[in-house]
């Protein structure tokens, strides 16, 4: 993996009668549709084990251009809409590098 990359963390916590909903609707409207994306690398949906209403997105891009041009698409803005009323908080989105040099 190149240090041009940029990884997203993505961490959000969903009402308790919504978690199966989420799943589904993200799987649909964000996770297949976004691996399609130009430059993207890698983008899992991932559910906290000890707290089911907890998930993260994890991601990969090729460069932040990649990302930028991901972010800029009109789907996704719908996507976010359509979960949104389901989230019980906002979500903490955090754009990284790797610094492990492997």
């Amino acid at each position: 993996m190149s240090l041009s990359t940029v990884r997203v963390v993505a961490t959000f916590t969903v009402r308790p009668d919504k978690v199966d909903d989420v799943g589904r609707i993200a799987l649909e409207a964000l996770v297949r549709p976004s691996r399609k994306d130009r430059g993207c690398l890698r983008y899992d949906l991932c559910q906290d084990l000890s707290e089911p209403t907890r998930f993260a997105m994890l991601e990969e891009w090729e460069s932040e251009a990649a990302l930028d041009a991901h972010l800029a698409q009109p789907w996704l803005n719908k996507a976010i809409e359509r979960l949104g009323p389901m989230l019980s908080g906002r979500p903490v989105i955090a754009r990284m590098r790797d610094v492990s040099g492997e």
